[in-house]
């Protein structure tokens, strides 16, 4: 067993509404203690496969590290999948999740987050997800690109491999990743609405590990400081963007 029962009266989910402690969290505490390893599916969105454990809003509080210590000891969880999450945290709150999710990995466990690309082309043209860091209560989005987001897990100390990404002039990146670490979905290979317009349903995707990632089968000479080559990257040739439909998906 890993913790303790701690009684949990109220918890704040990540858009600030209290809830009591409810059936759902004493599951979650259930799946935790019965699992030797803790893998988490944060959110509605997150692929949920054998082996994983769904945490939804409702069991804890991402920006508040007491809300995780409810469930969980420090360095005790292997690995957190967050499929659409990160947008709806302001730029301060993502950090703070980021830093709480570090806490409470393992060293070698990993963060593999995906979030709309900001550098998408669709996104280019649309002005209901703002950009400046701050929530709109319509449209509570933030929008990331690949340095910006890369960023954000870097300056706290994970090691960042990006997966999926859009760059600035449109150019779409992708790396070969293994699906038995976290499935994201909407991704070109696995949104199958790509198969009859290419390339325009995939996410910015990037897996965050905390050192040491060879413990978990993650290779540590991939994960780096994004430059803006992106050296390793297979990528779309600029008169095949973004509707070329034999675009080769793994890495070059």
């Amino acid at each position: 067993m890993l913790f303790g029962v701690h009684a949990v009266r109220w918890l704040p989910h990540w858009f600030g509404r209290p809830i009591r402690d409810s059936r759902s969290a004493r599951l979650l505490r259930r799946q935790i203690e019965s699992n030797d390893r803790i893998r988490l599916a944060l959110g509605s969105n997150s692929h949920c496969t054998d082996g994983w454990i769904a945490a939804g809003c409702d069991h804890f509080d991402l920006v508040d590290s007491a809300s995780w210590s409810c469930f969980f000891q420090k360095s005790s969880v292997d690995a957190i999948l967050a499929e659409n999450v990160w947008e709806h945290l302001s730029r301060l709150e993502g950090k703070i999740a980021a830093r709480n999710c570090f806490q409470f990995l393992r060293p070698g466990g990993y963060l593999r987050v995906a979030v709309p690309d900001e550098f998408h082309p669709s996104q280019q043209s649309q002005d209901q997800l703002r950009r400046g860091g701050e929530r709109r209560a319509e449209n509570p989005c933030v929008l990331y690109n690949h340095h910006s987001f890369a960023e954000a897990f870097l300056s706290i100390g994970f090691r960042v491999r990006l997966i999926e990404f859009f760059d600035h002039e449109g150019v779409f990146h992708s790396n070969q990743w293994d699906v038995s670490k976290g499935l994201v979905h909407r991704t070109l290979l696995f949104d199958e609405r790509n198969i009859t317009q290419p390339f325009a349903y995939t996410s910015l995707v990037l897996d965050a590990a905390k050192p040491d990632s060879a413990t978990m089968g993650l290779v540590p000479e991939t994960y780096h400081t994004p430059d803006p080559e992106f050296t390793g990257f297979g990528k779309v040739a600029d008169g095949d963007h973004p509707k070329h439909p034999d675009f080769h998906r793994d890495a070059a």
